[in-house]
């Protein structure tokens, strides 16, 4: 099913950001920094997740990663065998899944992993093109001027770069580091039902990308399509980052529907989302000046 050797990581309990097993003893926690239980200020406790939460988890890691592919069945009993869990554990978690997009269920058969589509494939990523730009000009306009802010961009876009030129780049690699570098660049927005959305679009856009092979394909010229973003950022210019967030998820978006469609190349050059049959992409597309590296400045 899922792997060889899977293992189910059961609810934990955690203070700030350690954590401990409950089933050794409920009594006691892990704390940061080496205090004790008593110790309790600045901490906040944070609830177990249900087994029913960790077991839809563990069933959308294993299809963002490939490991169970679209139209792939699902067999409740097998799942549940193999996690150690109940059927009805694994039946709540996958009509969880099927909420978010990811299983589709069909009565009198069962569980299967969705199929993508092109339509699906437009949907995701014109609602991306509709949030993640506003979301990345918030975060530029509340964190810009902080060095810290800067930095972790331009680190998740060396990251991006390194794994990206790697003599044989790994797929899983490289969209980790896609999604690490937008979510660096829109994270500070300070919207969390913003944020919220964005992370479920970000969960669907890495299976459609996964599935389709796209990044191993076009590894070579990945940072180049990341370095607008990049750029925009370091010159702190509000509407050039919201105009390059939102162009290089159209382009992406229309990349990846003309290879799931197998559209002829006179066909594939028009980018419009009309081509498809589809409604229009967002708004605000035109194209955006491209600034130099020299354009860049002193990186903080």
């Amino acid at each position: 099913m899922v792997g060889t050797g899977a293992a189910l990581r059961r609810p934990v309990v955690s203070v700030g950001y350690a954590s401990a097993d409950v089933g050794d003893d409920p009594c006691r926690v892990a704390v940061p920094d080496g205090r004790t239980k008593g110790d309790t200020h600045s901490m906040s406790l944070r609830r177990p997740e249900t087994l029913t939460t960790a077991v839809a988890t563990y069933i959308r890691d294993a299809i963002v990663h490939g490991e169970l592919t679209p139209g792939q069945r699902m067999p409740e009993v097998a799942l549940a065998a193999q996690l150690e869990t109940s059927r009805g554990t694994v039946r709540e978690a996958l009509r969880a899944l099927a909420d978010s997009g990811l299983v589709e269920i069909v009565p009198r058969r069962g569980a299967f992993v969705s199929q993508l589509s092109v339509r699906a494939t437009w949907e995701i990523t014109s609602m991306r093109a509709l949030l993640e730009p506003y979301a990345a000009r918030l975060a530029l306009e509340a964190a810009g001027s902080e060095p810290m802010f800067q930095r972790e961009v331009t680190k998740a876009f060396q990251s991006l770069e390194a794994v990206v030129t790697r003599s044989v780049p790994d797929p899983v690699a490289v969209a980790d580091a896609d999604i690490a570098f937008h979510r660096a660049v829109y994270s500070r927005c300070g919207h969390e039902m913003l944020l919220g959305q964005l992370s479920h679009l970000a969960v669907l856009s890495r299976r459609i990308v996964l599935t389709n092979q796209i990044h191993s394909a076009d590894a070579p010229i990945l940072v180049m399509q990341h370095a607008p973003i990049a750029d925009a950022v370091a010159v702190r210019d509000p509407e050039l980052l919201e105009a390059a967030v939102r162009t290089h998820v159209i382009e992406g978006g229309e990349l990846l529907m003309t290879r799931m469609a197998a559209l002829k190349p006179s066909r594939a050059r028009s980018r419009s989302a009309s081509t498809f049959g589809l409604g229009r992409w967002p708004s605000g597309t035109s194209p955006h000046p491209r600034p130099s590296a020299q354009a860049r400045g002193p990186q903080c």
